[in-house]
């Protein structure tokens, strides 16, 4: 009786462990849990509101506010060189003289053939119809020709004296007197230093910030002289070898202290904004159509936010519109979020305190 009941039991059993088996191979076929994605970490800055200087500094060499190299146009024989390297002379003084005499003796032959032509075509008028037409014509074109003289002759006489173009002082004097020099020989050199000009060689991302008018300070590598001065003139085109604009400053220079060649630094400093909000550049993301800023969410995710830059400044960016006082901006880490992207904030800080977070 009991081996007819076995096959049963054996069949019961084997269909147990079937059961058994197909249940634990559904349980292994179900989709695991999936965790959420970690948060990005990030450091973030609440803003706030700061003034806005724009400050520059750049090297500049002093030069002379007018420098001439002065000559006699015809040359000739040195007669008188009335002044010395270093001398100051006002505009219009006498500096040499050069074939002064031969120029002379020129001008009073060409007034005496003057006052002949002269004669000549007034005894031609009082003969009226005594002299023919031709005649006539020849008469008066000589004393034409004789005034001209004359003109020409006084032109050479004032040539003939160096005198100075502008105030200012003697920096070279090159010829000596009894020297016979070659037309258009420099004879001396004249240089205005009152003001003097400090020129700068200005990239074009600084001479955005200069303009005419401008108040800037100098201060001289070679003496502790510092004095203020404008932006005189601002080059409007690139020097096509360097790539900079000439910008000349003018100090004033009463004493003389500042000499041509001497070596400084301009700086200026100008106010754009009282109260501005005022980020480092590198927190700003740019994409094809648009520069932004991420926020830091109330739910702790990315914000982005589009900005309206007004300035640089330097390593800085004034922005116009798109931040506010208080908002909490990325600072670091931001390189690579998305927009919705979690975040989790290792260190805040305030924006900033020249140009950096303050935590």
């Amino acid at each position: 009786m009991t081996s007819r009941f076995v096959p049963a039991l054996t069949l019961a059993l084997v269909m147990g462990c079937g059961s058994a088996g197909a249940e634990k191979g559904a349980a292994d076929l179900t989709p695991p849990t999936l965790t959420d994605a970690p948060s990005a970490r990030v450091e973030v800055a609440t803003v706030s509101l700061i003034p806005a200087v724009r400050r520059l500094e750049m090297p500049g060499e002093v030069k002379a506010s007018a420098d001439a190299n002065l000559a006699a146009p015809l040359g000739g024989f040195v007669e008188d060189v009335l002044v010395k390297e270093g001398q100051s002379v006002r505009r219009g003084q006498l500096l040499a003289r050069v074939d002064v005499a031969s120029r002379e003796a020129q001008l009073r032959v060409a007034e005496a053939q003057a006052a002949q032509a002269k004669a000549e075509l007034d005894r031609a008028i009082a003969l009226a119809d005594g002299l023919s037409g031709q005649a006539r014509l020849n008469v008066e074109t000589q004393a034409k020709i004789a005034e001209a003289n004359v003109e020409l002759a006084r032109i050479n006489l004032r040539r003939a004296m160096i005198v100075a173009p502008f105030a200012g002082k003697i920096a070279k004097v090159n010829v000596e007197e009894g020297e016979v020099v070659a037309p258009g020989a420099p004879a001396m050199r004249l240089v205005a230093v009152d003001p003097a000009l400090i020129e700068l060689s200005v990239s074009d991302i600084d001479v955005a910030q200069l303009e005419e008018g401008q108040a800037v300070r100098f201060t001289s590598l070679s003496s502790p002289l510092v004095v203020d001065g404008v932006v005189q003139r601002r080059g409007v085109a690139a020097d096509l070898g360097t790539r900079t604009w000439t910008v000349e400053v003018a100090v004033p220079n009463a004493d003389g202290a500042l000499m041509p060649g001497m070596l400084g630094r301009v700086s200026l400093e100008r106010t754009l904004s009282e109260s501005g909000v005022l980020i480092p550049q590198d927190w700003i993301v740019t994409r094809a159509s648009s520069r932004g800023v991420f926020l830091l969410g109330e739910d702790d995710v990315a914000r982005w936010r589009d900005l309206e830059i007004e300035a640089f400044l330097t390593d800085q960016a004034l922005i116009r519109s798109g931040l506010n006082e208080g908002d909490v901006v990325v600072s670091a880490g931001h390189r690579e979020l998305a927009e919705g992207d979690a975040l989790y904030v290792v260190r805040r800080g305030v924006c900033c305190e020249a140009g950096r977070v303050k935590y």
